[in-house]
Formats: structure tokens, sequence, C-alpha cells
């Protein structure tokens, strides 16, 4: 998902298009977290402990709403609450960013109509309309359009040969803490904040999971033919792609608004990384499996944004300055490229481990809130609140397993 600075500082040209009287704001961290503790012994801090999987197997479109007010109505309406306000800290005015995302509403609910039935039945639980609700999960375009970003968020990775992908979800704790799951007939997918598809969803055939690019790279921006929302579009893909490379195929038709990158596995055992970008998708294919974090792998990419922001050499500032992410990628990538064992076990490993698990330090209250693996072969998501060790791990398959 995307991130911000614990202060988040309004960009006037955007903001002049959004809101009258945008100011700077601060986000301030959820109760009980501190936000002083030391990097290498964090204590445990997990703002969801029970993971609620809502089948919808076997069931009409008409009855998912009923389905859903039982299991996870609540969920549903504190998310909700909780990105109005969000938006509200941001100086982002809804109606006016509701009106600027109709070309997306339009775009995905075109590519996509059947995951609209289960968007559509959420709006009801949330006593809004679809296109508020729609809104809402674009929240990640509102903020990189308003707001200071930075090159923190999730880490992705996959091991190839083995069909097994997986990705830490890291967010400012305000953002945290309101996941389900969501298991249907032909897919397996998390859903954030209580209301709306995440980055980590599965198919029979192919598991995807994601991270937001940050500030060294663009995406399609809301006006585009291409835009799609994301949950819309890993929908989509693990529905109607049978293998990586027709997952290609597809993100050279559609993107996400912001800049993202997709970490792919399928049954074959075959992976490739695909950062979505405002021209050309990056393609990335390696022997041994992906490891990404929140910046372009194109050459000299990295280099020119640290460079920009004054810092051309790797030290300690510049590792803070940009939240880890070239530490995290680089550490994904050795570890995948060494690993004996690219199974779940060594997903749940390396996800667990620093720098790629998170916690609030150096004043920063930003924390993993969701960690999530897949094995497409053997047709199972695990998924656990927070940093999977200090969490139990719940399990979903397309076959049940004894």
């Amino acid at each position: 998902m995307i991130t911000f600075k614990r202060t988040i500082i309004a960009a006037m040209a955007a903001l002049s298009m959004l809101s009258g009287n945008a100011s700077a704001i601060s986000l301030e961290p959820v109760e009980g977290l501190n936000v002083q503790q030391p990097y290498y012994a964090p204590e445990n801090f997990v703002q969801q402990t029970d993971m609620p999987v809502v089948n919808i197997q076997g069931v009409q479109p008409a009855d998912y709403a009923k389905i859903f007010e039982a299991q996870i109505g609540e969920q549903v309406r504190r998310g909700i609450k909780e990105a109005e306000y969000v938006y509200q800290l941001a100086g982002i005015e809804l109606t006016s960013f509701e009106k600027r995302s109709t070309k997306v509403l339009e775009n995905s609910r075109k590519l996509n109509p059947e995951y609209f039935d289960i968007v559509e039945a959420l709006a009801k639980v949330g006593g809004i309309t679809v296109e508020k609700m729609f809104t809402l999960s674009q929240l990640d375009a509102a903020l990189a359009s308003a707001a200071d970003t930075s090159l923190r968020g999730c880490t992705t990775v996959s091991f190839d040969g083995t069909g097994v992908v997986g990705q830490v979800n890291d967010t400012p704790s305000l953002s945290g803490g309101n996941y389900w799951v969501l298991q249907a007939d032909d897919f397996i997918q998390v859903m954030a904040s209580g209301f709306y598809g995440s980055g980590q969803t599965m198919g029979k055939d192919l598991g995807v999971v994601i991270n937001f690019q940050g500030t060294d790279s663009k995406g399609v921006g809301l006006d585009s033919s291409m835009g799609i929302e994301l949950g819309a579009l890993q929908n989509y893909i693990v529905r109607h792609a049978k293998s990586v490379d027709e997952a290609i195929k597809i993100l050279d038709k559609h993107r996400t608004v912001v800049a993202s990158h997709f970490n792919f596995a399928d049954r074959q055992g075959n992976t490739v990384g695909v950062e979505m970008l405002s021209g050309t998708n990056y393609v990335i294919k390696r022997d041994a499996g992906i490891g990404h974090a929140n910046h372009s792998e194109r050459p000299g990419v990295m280099q020119a944004f640290a460079e920009s922001i004054g810092m051309p050499k790797r030290n300690k500032e510049r590792t803070i300055a940009t939240a880890y992410t070239e530490w995290r990628a680089d550490f994904a990538q050795q570890f995948i490229d060494n690993t004996p064992e690219g199974n779940i076990d060594a997903a749940k490993y390396v996800l667990n481990t620093k720098p790629i698990a998170q916690h609030a330090a150096y004043g920063s209250d930003f924390i993993t809130t969701l960690t999530a693996v897949m094995d497409t072969k053997a047709g199972c998501m695990e998924v656990a609140p927070g940093v999977g060790e200090w969490n139990d791990f719940k399990k979903v398959c397309f076959i049940p397993t004894k």
C-alpha cells in the first residue's frame, strides 16, 4: 500500500484542485504504540488478533450483502469511518475526489463486473453509495496526488520453481488492523480496511502480491483509460490468467492509478515482477525469484532518486530517508538467491526478519500490519495480522486440507 510520512506536507499544486483550505497534518499513532522503541528488539504490538474468513463459494450475488452483514458488518463500517478520517486529515475533499475518480470507476466496472457485485454488497452494508465507497478505496491515489509520499511500504518475495509468493503489508498504524479474507469459487482475496480489495490475491492458477513504488515512479493517473482500481485489477488477473506470461499481457492494457509493482507466481512454478508505470511496463525475471521493495529496479533509478535528495552514498541517514527500501529489496533478493528451500516456510522466515518486518522506530509509527504467503501449486493462502511470528497464520485453500 501507499505510505506517507508521519507529517504529511500538502502538495499545493495538487491540492488546489481538491480542497480550498488544505494544510499540513499529522497522523497520530494508535493508542499503545511506542514509536521510540529499539529497532532490533521490538515490542510485540498487533492491532488485529483474528483474521475473519468470509466464504461466498456457491453463493448468489443477491445474497452477498446478507452474508457480509452477518460476518464482517462492523469491520466494513469501521473501515469506512477510518478512511473518511484519513481523507479529512490529508485535507482532501471527498466529493471533489469522487468526481475525479469517475473514469477509474467506469474502467473498473467495465473490466470486472463480477467484482462489482462484491463492491455493491459492501456499499450496502456500509450504508453508502457505491461511488463513495469506491472513492474511499482509492486512498492510495488520493494521497499520492496530495501528500509528500516517501519510499517505504510493502516488501514482496517470490520463489521460482515452487509457485510460492508472499509479502508484508506495511502502513501507518492508523491505517492498519482491519483485514479479512474473501473466499470465492475461483479466487481468495485479502480485503483491507474492512471494505476493499488489498494487494494479496490468489486464483486457481496464479498468485499475486503488490508493493507501491514511491516517489521515483509515476502511474497512469485518474484520467487514463488504462487506470483500474487495485482490488478489481488483481481480482480480474487471477481469474483470467493461467500463467505469469498471460498476466504480463493483461498488464500491458490495464494499470493501477499509482505506480505499483506486481509480483507473480503460477502453478507451473514460474515467477515474474511487473513494475506498472505511466509508459511501458518494466518486466523483471530472475533465475531464483524476485524480491522487491518500494523503488523501481530500472537501472540507475534509485541512485538518481537518492542523489536528488542529496544522499548519493549509502549510509545510515540514507537508509532512514528512503525508509529502508534499498536494504529491504537487497535483503530479500539475497535470501531468494541463496536459500535452499523456496517454500512457504522460507517465505514466512524472510518476511518475519529485519529489515522486512517493520515496527515503530526512529519516531515513526510505520508498522507491518499484515503478512501473507501463497502456495499456488497447493492452492492455499496463509495470512497473519501484523508480523507473522507474533500471530498465528490462518490457512485458506481452494481444496480443504486435513
